[in-house]
């Protein structure tokens, strides 16, 4: 009986081995793709997502952003514009709309063009607002839309540059 028991224990030393083995090659495949997921996790970000969202580290220092920041965000010359108060496009005519706006213009040669045929420009204007109904002006996404239709509709007849931007500095709807 004593040489049986040691072959059984014989017998199992080799599988309690391998699977040992097993263990350790699984362990160690794991490892590797961890530091390998870890290390394009950081390629992707520092190429494509850092960048993306504005995190990238600095090229060419402070300065040179800043100048970045200041193009970017540098208005044009702006072209006031005195109050339009014009009864919207609604049954009966109860409703008004009162804007008051600012054009930021391309150029400052632009002003002299804009000065020249602002009762044209005028008349663009009291058109398009008339043409609308209270609902459509209402909302941010109609007040956006109300910008860019004035802004086409004087930049189709300009000849010297363009309108960049309309800013709404009054918005009464009654």
């Amino acid at each position: 009986m004593a040489a049986e028991e040691k072959k059984e224990t014989v017998a199992e030393e080799p599988k309690g081995g391998k699977s040992f083995v097993k263990i350790i090659v699984i362990v160690f495949v794991i490892l590797i793709l961890l530091i390998a997921l870890g290390v394009g996790g950081l390629i992707a970000w520092k190429k494509y997502i850092a960048p993306a969202i504005g995190m990238a580290p600095h090229e060419g220092g402070h300065a040179a952003k800043k100048e970045e920041v200041a193009t970017a965000t540098a208005l044009g010359p702006m072209f006031p514009l005195e109050s339009f108060i014009v009864n919207l496009s609604e049954p009966g005519g109860k409703r008004f709309i009162k804007v008051t706006m600012e054009m930021e213009l391309g150029s400052k040669e632009l002003e002299e063009e804009f000065k020249n045929r602002l009762p044209q420009f005028k008349d663009y204007i009291i058109t398009v607002l008339s043409s609308k109904t209270m609902d459509e002006v209402i909302t941010a996404e109609g007040k956006f839309k109300l910008k860019e239709e004035i802004m086409a509709r004087i930049n189709q007849s300009l000849k010297t540059g363009v309108v960049k931007n309309v800013f709404f500095t009054e918005f009464v709807v009654q």
